[in-house]
Parts: structure tokens; sequence; C-alpha cells
């Protein structure tokens, strides 16, 4: 198919879809200028801060410094605005019967930009949270040291940093909306981090079209009904909302 009759098909999967499951990864935030894991160039997501701030053990034996690093990085996100592409996925919200909103992002920016309901697979940096009595507190009213103010335990961002278990509610939800879904729309994720990387597979099992919308498709699901739309996300979700709404509005009238 060419790139436009790939755009009319999956606008024609989404106008008769009963249920949407879209799911967001970094390429859609990295519009808005939050680097992405790999392709970060300034040094963010570097190989060594990755050993020492990423990971629990890091974290742990690199506290303080580990601690200021997701606070820039809360300030960072905090000062992001959301893009045309998390606009769309707000305006999808009312075109389609039922659509599940599920992320890997940590930005809140799908929040920001109007999206009522979204689950969180990675956590997020509006918050940090004492690993011992669990209490949380805005980053822009937490302590200046990783020292919980209530009980001395360590603070920690509210993330699921690398080798941690997914917030098994979030997660659960998630996958059972991928099972039953008629359609989801993967944008801005490489479908290469585990086990996040299953929903597309299991939207597929159920029968679902997977419609994969990425500057790279290398590495993405190859199924029948896997339909790749290459290209970035903040030009071709618009677009495609736009398209379906459309469909919507002429069968309605027709």
């Amino acid at each position: 198919m060419t790139s436009e009759e790939s755009l009319e098909f999956a606008a024609a999967l989404i106008a008769d879809a009963r249920s949407v499951v879209v799911f967001t990864g970094a390429g859609v935030s990295a519009e808005s200028g939050i680097p992405t894991y790999r392709t970060g160039t300034d040094g963010l997501w570097s190989a060594q801060n990755m050993q020492r701030f990423a990971n629990p053990a890091g974290y742990r034996a690199n506290l303080l410094e580990a601690y200021q690093w997701y606070r820039a990085r809360a300030e960072g996100v905090a000062s992001a605005q959301p893009n045309s592409a998390h606009v769309a996925i707000v305006e999808l919200e009312r075109v389609v019967p039922r659509m599940t909103l599920v992320t890997q992002n940590i930005d809140s920016l799908h929040q920001r930009a109007g999206s009522r309901e979204v689950l969180e697979l990675h956590g997020n940096l509006r918050c940090v949270r004492c690993d011992a009595c669990s209490s949380r507190v805005p980053w822009t009213e937490a302590p200046a040291d990783p020292c919980c103010t209530g009980c001395g335990g360590m603070l920690r961002p509210e993330v699921v940093m690398f080798g941690e278990l997914l917030p098994e509610q979030a997660y659960v939800a998630a996958h059972a909306a991928a099972e039953s879904c008629d359609v989801l729309i993967s944008v801005g994720t490489s479908s290469q981090v585990f086990p996040a990387s299953g929903l597309p597979l299991a939207a597929l099992v159920g029968g679902a079209w997977v419609i994969v919308v990425n500057p790279e498709i290398d590495g993405q699901p190859t199924h029948e009904q896997v339909l790749p739309l290459p290209g970035a996300a903040g030009q071709l979700m618009p677009d495609l909302v736009r398209r379906a709404a459309a469909r919507k509005a002429a069968r309605a009238h027709g």
C-alpha cells in the first residue's frame, strides 16, 4: 500500500473499532524536547547514568547524587509542553466508543494535554516516595536531602527502575485492554522493553489490528495484522485522528 492508502486503511480500522488501546513510548515525548533512552544527545541516558541512577542498587550507592539527578529530570519534564500527538490522542477519546491509554512515559504530558485516565506502566516523575513508610510528596515540595521528614526513611522517585516489577494493577488493566481491543495503536515506542512490549502481541493474539506509528519500523512486531505508519507521531497522529473522525461523521450523516 502507498502511504496514503495506509493512512486511510488505518483511519477506517479506528472508525470501525468499538475498543481502541493507545500504547505510547518515549518517541511521543521526544517531540516535546524530552530525550529518549536511546537517542538522548545530552548525556542524560548515558550508560554511566543508567548504571548509577536508574537501578535500585545504583540509586542507593549514589543516593544524594541520584536523588538530585531525578529532581533535575522532574524539573525538566515540568517545563516541557504537550505536543500535537498528545492533543490528538485526547481527541481520539471523542472518536471511539472506548479507549484505553497506556504509557511507558513518566512525564505526565498525557494528563497535562487533557487525557482523563492514563495507565502508567513505568510510574511518574510527579512525586517522590518514602521507601519505608510509602508516603508521597510532590517533587516541588520534596526536601533537599533524600530523607523522609516523617520517618527518616530513604526517598526515591515514583518510577519503575530497571530490574523492578511494573505496578501490578496498571499492567493487569493494560493487558486486559490489549487482549480485548479491536485496534491497538503503538505510538513512539521501540517495542523492545519487556514486559510492556508484550501488549501489541497480546492484541494480535486477541485478533486485533496493531497500527505502528514510529519513525523506525525495524524491530516492531511483524504480522499480517500489523500496519506500519513510519513517521513522527506529531505529524501522523493528528492526521490519523482527523481521518477517523471524518469517517465517523460521514457515516452518521449518511
